[in-house]
C-alpha cells in the first residue's frame, strides 16, 4: 500500500434533516459518527443540522438544468453542498412526516436537482440512509433520502428506527444495538 494511501483521510459527513434539534434523528446520526470514528482511526466525522442553515425553496425555474448548479446564491446552500461533495461516505437521517422527509431536510434535497445533468458527480460516494418513525412511512421515505443514487452515490445500507418522543430512542436498546450495526457495516463499506 502505498504512503498516500496509508495516511489519507477519509470524511464521513453526518446530514441531520430533522427540525428538533437533539432530537431522535440527531442522536441516531451523532451515534452513527461516534461509532465509525471508534471503528476507524483514519476518518474525520462532521455533523450538520440542516435545520441550522438558511436555505430557500426551489425556485422551480429550471435554469440548474442548463448551469449544473442552482441559480440561488443568497443562502447556506452551497456551504452544506460543499461539504457532501468533499466527503466519503455520507449518513443522511430525517424523521417520517407523513411518509417524506420534513420541510427543511426536503428544500435542501430539491435544491440539488442540477446535478441531474451530470449522473456521474456524485460516482465514488457511499450513503446511509436513516429513517425515523413512530411506527410506519418509511418506503416513501427511504425512496426520497436515498435520491442522491440518481446522481451516481451507492446506497450501501438504509436503517429504520423507532422512536417517536424527543430523546426515546435512547430508551430502546433494540434501536441503538440497531444502529450499531448500521455503523459497524458502514465502517467497512468504503
Amino acid at each position: 500500500m502505498s504512503e498516500n494511501l496509508m495516511n489519507k483521510e477519509f470524511i464521513v459527513l453526518g446530514i441531520s434533516g430533522s427540525p428538533r434539534k437533539d432530537g431522535n434523528t440527531d442522536i441516531v446520526v451523532k451515534k452513527t459518527l461516534e461509532i465509525i470514528s471508534k471503528l476507524r482511526k483514519d476518518v474525520k466525522t462532521i455533523f450538520l443540522r440542516v435545520a441550522d442553515y438558511e436555505i430557500k425553496h426551489c425556485l422551480g425555474c429550471r435554469e440548474c438544468m442548463r448551469l449544473g448548479e442552482c441559480v440561488i446564491k443568497d443562502d447556506d446552500f452551497n456551504l452544506v453542498l460543499d461539504k457532501l461533495l468533499k466527503a466519503h461516505l455520507i449518513v443522511i437521517g430525517a424523521p417520517v412526516f407523513w411518509n417524506s422527509p420534513p420541510g427543511v431536510m426536503k428544500d435542501f434535497i430539491d435544491r440539488t436537482h442540477g446535478f441531474y445533468i451530470d449522473h456521474t458527480r456524485l460516482r465514488d460516494k457511499k450513503v446511509g440512509v436513516i429513517s425515523v418513525a413512530a411506527e410506519s412511512g418509511f418506503e416513501s421515505h427511504e425512496d426520497v433520502l436515498s435520491w442522491l443514487r440518481v446522481y451516481g452515490a451507492e446506497i450501501v445500507r438504509k436503517l429504520r428506527v423507532y422512536a417517536r418522543e424527543k430523546g426515546e430512542v435512547l430508551e430502546k436498546s433494540e434501536e441503538i444495538s440497531k444502529v450499531e450495526k448500521f455503523a459497524a457495516f458502514l465502517a467497512q463499506s468504503f
